[in-house]
């Protein structure tokens, strides 16, 4: 069974010198952040914050046989696009931006199952969306703000737990939709001819690029 929001105790410390801080909610922890960070559908939340894009957890195209539309993959049935869940993020897709740093581990996750001919469970697209939240948390230009108030907490454990909190967020609304943590997405991008033509050259392959 999937952790809900409620149960994830963050715990999270003071900065350097500045002794141990207690657990924290999600809640709190998302308060920490300025903008906060907010949940909603996709059609709730886009366009509520300029310069900033509604993003879904998982790429929605993951949880269609093609786009973002049209049949399910088995055991989607109940996804919904418009009605999935979505945090608001920096947009852009620029070096270092926000929204890159989160839609790239995606492709990059997406190629490497299609060049090894797999679809990888829901756990498994969460846990590398979990690693790129961090990331994007901690190293985007700019970065989002810790609210003044807050700034005696440890920033690395604050993202950190930030993008765990996000993790059980999105697997608390999968669960609810009755989309299992073992059930397989589809593969949004496929891998390249540079990344086929690389692994057959690794692999001692003489065998033509599809």
């Amino acid at each position: 069974m999937a952790k809900t929001a409620a149960m994830v105790q963050a715990k999270v410390v003071k900065g350097a010198g500045a002794g141990t801080g207690g657990e924290m909610s999600c809640s709190e922890v998302f308060a920490c952040f300025d903008p906060e960070i907010e949940f909603g559908s996709h059609k709730e939340m886009v366009g509520s914050l300029k310069g900033y894009q509604a993003e879904h957890i998982i790429p929605t195209s993951a949880f269609h046989e093609l786009g973002r539309g049209g049949p399910r993959m088995p055991g989607c049935d109940a996804y919904s696009t418009p009605t999935a869940l979505t945090f608001m993020v920096r947009d852009g897709q620029s070096k270092g931006e926000t929204h890159k740093l989160l839609t790239d581990p995606m492709r990059q996750f997406s190629q490497a199952n299609d060049l090894a001919g797999r679809q990888a469970p829901l756990s498994e697209w969460l846990d590398k969306y979990e690693d790129g939240a961090k990331n994007a948390l901690k190293n985007a230009k700019p970065p989002r703000a810790i609210k003044p108030e807050h700034k005696d907490l440890d920033v690395d454990d604050l993202t950190d737990a930030a993008a765990e909190c996000i993790r059980a967020m999105a697997e608390e609304a999968f669960d609810e939709m009755g989309i299992k943590s073992d059930t397989a997405l589809r593969n949004p991008w496929q891998a390249t001819k540079t990344q086929r033509a690389a692994a057959d050259s690794a692999s001692g392959s003489t065998g033509g690029v599809r």
